[in-house]
């Protein structure tokens, strides 16, 4: 563990999933109070959670759906509860759904991915934001996609979530600067986790156009988790506190604006 600085609170919205994992993992090494936060892989998230305790670290676990205020709102108050503070919030949570063109998409499927992978990422910039501006000081960085840059064929919904959360981050990067509160974001190509390797091997369009994206990215693999996640780590660190209203792909070349 790194030590001899005062210990930061990290909150990690999804931190059971692939890359939150690596993050919260990454976070707790460097010595920050972590509090995981998971919607329903609780199983997994008290078993990273067990894994950082053994090694001398601190992370507690937090069930919330954060497509409500009202839940978004008890994390909060949880890790102010337990910490006192909130220095760090990270975003990554996001929808698992079937590609399809957009004209077939069903309106249900299109509105759960609007709650969770926009209206969630708003709901808990909205909630650690007061928390930051009291304390002077703040980090918060959102895993989005390069599909928010540049749009995705049978993603149509996922890509405006995705560009909305860049817009979001920019612009509260510009209302949060003088606060030395930054936002940024990190988005990823296509990335190895087991998501990655049931799109790729699903029936129909979703398997087709999955790996046709791998096969075009330049670098010839998908991202790994822990890469992902070192770009995460680098922006919430004192290392990157004069860089705010980004958005980082890491994608191996696939998109390059």
């Amino acid at each position: 563990m790194e030590h001899g600085t005062p210990s930061r609170t990290a909150i990690i919205v999804g931190g059971a999933g692939g890359i939150g994992a690596q993050i919260v993992r990454k976070l707790a090494a460097r010595g920050d109070n972590v509090v995981l936060v998971y919607r329903s892989a609780e199983d997994k998230a008290k078993q990273i959670a067990a894994e950082i305790v053994a090694l001398g670290g601190v992370c507690l676990t937090l069930r919330a759906d954060l497509t409500s205020p009202e839940e978004t709102d008890a994390m909060v108050r949880f890790a102010l509860e337990h910490f006192g503070h909130i220095d760090v919030l990270v975003n990554t949570q996001g929808a698992i759904h079937q590609l399809a063109l957009f004209h077939e998409e069903p309106l249900t499927d299109m509105r759960r991915t609007v709650e969770i992978e926009l209206m969630s990422v708003i709901h808990a910039c909205r909630a650690v934001i007061p928390a930051m501006i009291k304390q002077r000081g703040g980090r918060i960085v959102t895993i989005g996609s390069d599909s928010g840059k540049v749009g995705s064929t049978a993603e149509a919904v996922s890509a405006a979530c995705r560009g909305g959360v860049i817009a979001l981050s920019k612009s509260l990067a510009r209302e949060l600067a003088r606060h030395d509160i930054t936002v940024n974001v990190v988005c990823p190509g296509p990335t190895e986790t087991s998501l990655l390797d049931q799109m790729r091997n699903a029936p129909g369009l979703t398997g087709k156009l999955m790996d046709a994206m791998v096969r075009a990215i330049p670098m010839r693999r998908p991202g790994r988790p822990e890469e992902v996640a070192d770009a995460a780590v680098f922006l919430v660190s004192p290392q990157a506190s004069y860089i705010t209203g980004q958005a980082l792909s890491v994608s191996g070349g696939l998109t390059m604006s």
